[in-house]
């Protein structure tokens, strides 16, 4: 587990029997994809005390909760690859990480996930869970795994569904194959001088999306 904030939350909702809590840092020789932006570090006393700090807190704070945790430091040039490596030898299910001071979280979530994808055979499920210090968790899964779909999302899908088994010829139509269809015209069309317009409806949903997490957090 990659630790910010998220430690006491996590040993207080898990079973220490059944699962095993791993907190991990990792020492950066070069940083160009860490948490903290610096160019990169020459003195690993910076990193030792950083981790004797960080340990200290961490063990003080599991023999509070009355829980065991393992404590791992982990070489790395690259903060992501180091998670994904680490997650991958330890058959980790789940990665909990506080959230960067130099990205947002879907930033880092696609940063983890593009460190998923370069993991070697066989990959494991993943989990990625970003805390941001308001507590507001964000969850990612990493690799192939079934989407969270809209509402409306599902409504349009449903609704070509229903337009395409009208016709007797198509009456064994699944969901499945309508997406399956939609995702091969997409592939295609964004071959064609159509990218550029697709992109921007993308775009244009996106910043739509946005606004509405804030207008939610506005109102929460």
């Amino acid at each position: 587990m990659c630790i910010r904030d998220s430690l006491r939350n996590v040993l207080h909702k898990t079973d220490t029997t059944k699962q095993e809590i791993v907190v991990m840092t990792a020492r950066l020789y070069h940083r160009e994809h860490s948490f903290s932006g610096s160019a990169s570090i020459d003195a690993s006393e910076i990193f030792d005390h950083y981790e004797q700090e960080l340990f200290t807190s961490v063990v003080a704070l599991a023999e509070r909760e009355g829980k065991p945790v393992s404590l791992l430091v982990v070489p790395a040039s690259d903060v992501f690859d180091a998670i994904m490596m680490t997650a991958q030898r330890l058959e980790s299910s789940r990665v909990v990480c506080g959230l960067s001071n130099k990205l947002n979280a879907d930033e880092q979530g696609k940063l983890t996930g593009d460190a998923w994808e370069r993991l070697s055979e066989p990959r494991p499920r993943l989990l990625l869970e970003v805390n941001p210090q308001d507590g507001t968790a964000r969850h990612y899964e990493l690799g192939p795994h079934a989407p969270r779909l809209r509402q409306e999302d599902l409504e349009k899908m449903h609704d070509l569904w229903l337009q395409i088994t009208s016709d007797p010829h198509f009456a064994g139509a699944h969901h499945y194959h309508i997406v399956g269809l939609a995702l091969d015209e997409l592939k295609l069309e964004l071959t064609t001088e159509r990218r550029a317009e697709l992109l921007a409806k993308l775009d244009s949903d996106l910043h739509s999306d946005l606004h509405s997490d804030r207008k939610d957090k506005d109102q929460d």
